[in-house]
């Protein structure tokens, strides 16, 4: 995500710092970290670090090759490939770590190609290659039930850092208004429906229709859609219509992969000519708060938390 990170997120991030080097073993005693996190690319993983760190815990990022940024340098951290199972629970035991979250995201699922499969990973390649398969929910319940198996307690970035959650009701300076609620129904209820079928989390809902929905391209893939069709006409172009709705799907576990929204987030949204966002309220993550809730005021695009029971 762009934009600037909050100064108490910088100063959590300058207190957590350590390079790895000095990262010792459980037997030291010495500066033990308490919490893993297996970070996608994007400003989130370090987010939640900072997050942990203002908490009181000492965060130690693991960042997947080709996928994590360099905002994990902030802190304490290596960088592994997939299929570097073997690896990765070995660094965990030396480490002392019963505790792991995953936060931010991957730009594509890996194949089978793509894997640097030790011996950790080979031991553990069927029971992955029948998750594997599935969609997104299944990946991500599979590979958390790898860790349980270890041992290891799966924990939500939601858990770690409560206050990125979206709260009920108007967030930023603006509220929607009575035409804005009709689309917000139409696309969280569309949400919902694409949910179930483990396909995406978002919908975008004008002019009494849900006129997109997501897929695997993504929210932001999904809004450059909707400003391409606004370009050509198939879309108003007079002022702003239709609304961003991100909901949880049925049935998610929330330890893995909850919608979010950041600053681009925004952005995109004002670019494509849409009033405003709709998020799950408890269910849906707003990253960079700051940040995200200022380019909403400053682009005049609302944000909003909804609850489910206001659709029933």
């Amino acid at each position: 995500m762009a934009g600037k990170p909050s100064a108490s997120a910088d100063k959590a991030k300058r207190a957590a710092a350590l390079p790895p080097a000095a990262i010792p073993d459980a037997k030291s005693g010495a500066n033990p970290v308490d919490l893993a996190i297996i970070c996608g690319y994007g400003q989130f993983p370090a987010e939640v670090a900072a997050h942990a760190a203002a908490a009181g815990h000492r965060p130690y990022l693991i960042g997947i090759e080709g996928e994590a940024g360099d905002e994990i340098s902030a802190f304490a951290h290596e960088r592994m490939a997939w299929g570097q199972l073997g690896r990765l629970f070995r660094r965990l035991d030396e480490l002392g770590i019963r505790r792991v979250a995953f936060a931010g995201g991957v730009h594509r699922r890996p194949e089978f190609r793509d894997f640097k499969l030790d011996w950790g990973g080979v031991k553990a390649l069927p029971r992955a290659l029948a998750f594997m398969l599935g969609g997104d929910n299944t990946v991500l319940s599979g590979t958390i039930k790898l860790f349980e198996t270890r041992g290891i307690e799966v924990v939500g970035a939601h858990q770690i850092a409560p206050g990125l959650l979206a709260p009920s009701g108007r967030i930023g300076a603006l509220a929607p208004g009575t035409k804005d609620i009709a689309g917000i129904r139409q696309a969280f209820l569309a949400c919902k429906a694409l949910g179930a079928f483990d396909i995406g989390q978002a919908a975008v809902a004008e002019g009494g229709r849900v006129v997109a929905v997501e897929g695997l391209e993504g929210t932001d893939e999904m809004l450059l859609r909707i400003a391409r069709l606004r370009a050509v006409g198939k879309l108003s172009r007079k002022g702003t219509n239709g609304v961003l709705v991100k909901a949880m799907k049925p049935g998610q576990d929330m330890r893995a992969d909850l919608p979010a929204i950041g600053p681009k987030t925004v952005e995109n949204v004002a670019a494509a000519g849409l009033a405003g966002v709709a998020l799950e309220a408890g269910h849906t993550l707003i990253l960079e708060r700051q940040v995200t809730t200022a380019a909403a005021n400053r682009l005049k695009v609302f944000l909003h938390g909804i609850r489910p029971q206001e659709f029933a």
